[in-house]
């Protein structure tokens, strides 16, 4: 059975509205009401197979498939045609739709109707699996105006030590890059004529054109963009050509050497349309590209108004690659077919088998992104000339690696989108726009150099990440290894990974009482120095790691008995070592009433009131915290209310009531019952109820218990009950009457030589 799937409203607004990275130094701005970030008039669908066939059918024949192909009124939304997000391939056809990649479709509607009201409108028709709402994005660049030092500090840092890639060496010993591998830049146009660039670009486009735009679906030679092109700069700017600027992968001119070449495959351009950013991505799989560069991504400030509200970064930490199926599937085929025939078999002619796809992790100082998180993805965080975190990176686990992205007046030098020949900038070029083409050099370097039958993307990936300086960052927010050429290049991936080792600190604690929360730490040394995180089994949901690296066990959760807890260490190279310890949880024992408790309750009169403090009559032997209740059995008699850890009990009316006072520890209680007297003011001696069925209580003036004899009287006068019992003021004497035929009745009550004379009436 199909299950039709829509994002419900609350999730799919949590995907950012990238906008152009501002200048990091901004007017504090109030946070204003978030709208909705969707373009208007285009969403993403993915069908099932079925409905994908129907969909073809009818669009070959020239029909609009909202009434042909779904079989349901959809004119409110005004659909006005639909297409493939990912066009008709070719020769690659045949692998495009054995990975499902032919039932996605955009569906251009009436802008006038709000996104999220076609969502849900499309999500509801049978074969429509997943609808997208399309959000604009924009290149991850933060936008500065200080002045920058006109230097290549990120290449060779001559001031702080080792705060660059250590690239100078890779040059000297191995390679400067090589014409045999292509990267493509997926962001804004690439100065396809710019003097430092040109000699190491290649058309994006089968029909020999310059970079393919995919925001119109023609190619074309696209205007200037000076971020695409400064990325593409830092990659592949040609090398040792007596003009501009170096780069990492960029040749040797004076040694008719060339770079690495650059596929531009434009997404953004001046215009404003939404890019076809799937396409673009498994356009360079399918034309030779075995590296996906992409500065661009999502932010957590939602309304692009410089100010992330709670409600923001919730929305965002609920999303989730899978809520992302284009770009998912793009990657996916990327990694998958970079460099390989249909049949995913590496070509004879293609330097590495699959692809890698490398991003910018983002400039929020976050630690989440639902894109970018993606484990086939290398993220990748910024650090500055001195070699500190960047203050704008985002941050976190899922970061891989780091690379240069400057900070103010450390920008990153390099080529820039002007007209004619090009020129140069950097000052307003920061972001991890700028670390990540960094990444995508130095693993262009390495293809260049070991490319070639059997190198696989895993290799090249192992070497980046493995080979890169741990421990070189000191800030607590992890943002990866440092990215290190040299390292990459001198490392053999055939090193064993070592797990790192584990133990418990000083004495743990192996008895637990059954509500305890017990904080363990662990020591954790690993063999090469590598970090080492700590992990929680999954499915243990009563053991957590704090934000301080403690081992948190909730007892509570664990339950009564005997059980192993058990956590995991792992290390930057994925070595992982577990950590066991066998605890026992004692089992609950039940609160008691303490010796304190009163034996009764004694009001002279209504209106008078008493507030008890519960602690001082119950105690727990664990130690649990305790909650408390209380009733009266006669509510007429005595109005009762808790108050944390206090009752109060207020007189209403003359009478006896059974008081009931309860303390919990959550799980067992004890009960404690006692009376409540409040005599008829004026009376020593009184009787309850005035109005009896089965029995009346007599309440006698005596402070110990005395002997009373008790005799009833009918209306003439006959005796016709009699009785002799003990009772004081807090212990009534009851006498039955429920034999006694209905009718008005006296009472006399004899004890310490007097004489008290009550009415009663038996119903």
């Amino acid at each position: 059975m199909l299950i039709n799937r829509v994002l419900p409203f609350a999730a799919i607004l949590i995907l950012a509205a990238c906008q152009m990275e501002e200048p990091l130094l901004r007017e504090p701005q109030e946070s204003k009401a978030m709208e909705s970030p969707f373009i208007s008039g285009v969403l993403t669908v993915q069908l099932d197979e079925a409905t994908a066939a129907a969909v073809e059918e009818t669009l070959s024949r020239g029909e609009n498939p909202a009434t042909k192909a779904f079989g349901t009124d959809l004119s409110g939304l005004g659909i006005k045609s639909m297409r493939r997000v990912f066009p008709y391939a070719g020769e690659f056809e045949p692998r495009t739709r054995r990975e499902g990649l032919h039932r996605f479709y955009y569906v251009e509607t009436d802008p006038s109707v709000p996104a999220t009201k076609a969502s849900v409108d499309l999500g509801s028709i049978p074969g429509v699996l997943h609808v997208t709402p399309q959000l604009p994005v924009r290149p991850r660049a933060a936008i500065w105006n200080d002045p920058y030092f006109e230097m290549q500090w990120h290449l060779v840092n001559g001031r702080f030590q080792g705060a660059d890639i250590n690239v100078e060496k890779v040059w000297k010993e191995f390679t400067v890059g090589s014409a045999d591998v292509i990267v493509s830049v997926v962001d804004a146009g690439v100065n396809m004529t710019h003097e430092d660039l040109a000699g190491n670009l290649i058309p994006c486009y089968s029909d020999g054109s310059g970079s393919f735009n995919f925001n119109n679906g023609t190619p074309t030679v696209v205007p200037s963009e000076s971020h695409g092109t400064h990325v593409a700069g830092i990659i592949s700017a040609i090398n040792n050509n007596g003009k501009g600027v170096s780069s990492v992968a960029g040749g040797n001119a004076a040694e008719s050497i060339p770079g690495v070449r650059i596929m531009s495959c434009q997404i953004f351009d001046l215009y404003g349309n939404e890019p076809d950013i799937y396409e673009a991505i498994k356009h360079g799989a399918d034309h030779g590209a075995v590296i996906l560069q992409c500065s661009w991504g999502f932010s957590p400030d939602l309304n692009g108004d410089g100010v992330k509200t709670d409600e923001e970064i919730a929305l965002y930490r609920s999303f989730t690659i899978n809520d992302l199926p284009e770009y998912k599937a793009a990657i996916d085929y990327f990694i998958k077919y970079a460099g390989c025939d249909n049949d995913g078999n590496q070509l004879p002619d293609s330097p590495m088998k699959g692809g890698l796809a490398v991003f910018a992790a983002g400039n929020d100082n976050f630690d989440y992104d639902p894109l970018v998180s993606y484990d086939p993805i290398i993220a990748v965080s910024s650090f500055d000339m001195t070699g500190k975190k960047s203050s704008f990176s985002n941050w976190g686990e899922w970061i891989d690696i780091a690379a240069p992205g400057g900070e103010t007046n450390t920008a990153i030098y390099s080529t820039i989108g002007t007209d004619g020949n090009g020129g140069y900038g950097g000052k307003d070029y920061i972001g991890t726009s700028m670390a990540c083409p960094h990444v995508s050099g130095v693993a262009a370097l390495l293809v260049s150099y070991f490319g070639g039958p059997g190198f696989t993307a895993d290799e090249c990936r192992t070497r980046i990440i493995r080979g890169a300086v741990s421990g070189f960052f000191t800030d607590t927010r992890y943002i990866g290894r440092k990215l290190d050429a040299y390292g990459a290049f001198t490392f053999d991936p055939a090193t064993p990974v070592l797990p790192p080792a584990l133990s418990w600190a000083g004495t743990p604690e192996t008895e637990l009482h059954h509500n305890q929360v017990a904080l363990y730490q662990v020591n954790a040394t690993d063999p090469h120095g590598l970090r080492v995180r700590l992990e929680a089994p999954a499915d243990a949901p009563a053991v957590s790691i704090t934000d301080e690296g403690l081992v948190r066990v909730d007892a509570a959760i664990l339950g009564q008995g005997d059980h192993t807890i058990t956590i995991y260490g792992v290390n930057e190279d994925g070595g992982k070592a577990s950590l066991s310890l066998d605890v026992k949880v004692l089992f609950d024992l039940r609160p008691v009433a303490t010796e304190a408790l009163p034996s009764g309750l004694l009001f002279d009169g209504p209106e008078e009131d008493v507030t008890i403090y519960l602690p001082d009559l119950f105690s727990d032997p664990d130690g649990d915290a305790l909650t408390y209740d209380a009733f009266a059995a006669h509510p007429e008699i005595a109005q009762v209310s808790v108050s944390g850890d206090a009752v109060n009990v207020k007189a209403l009316s003359s009478g006896v009531t059974p008081i009931t006072l309860s303390a919990s520890d959550g799980q067992l209680a004890a009960v404690v019952e006692l009376n409540l007297i409040v005599k008829h003011p004026g009376n020593p001696v009184f009787l309850y109820p005035t109005s009896a069925v089965s029995s009346v209580n007599v309440v006698i003036d005596a402070a110990e218990p005395v002997d009373v004899d008790i005799a009833v009287y009918s209306s003439a006068g006959a005796l016709v009950r009699k009785a002799q019992a003990q009772g004081d003021q807090l212990h009534p004497v009851t006498l039955p009457v429920s034999g006694l035929a209905p009718g008005l009745y006296s009472l006399t009550a004899t004890y310490s030589g007097s004489t008290h004379t009550l009415m009663f009436s038996k119903k």
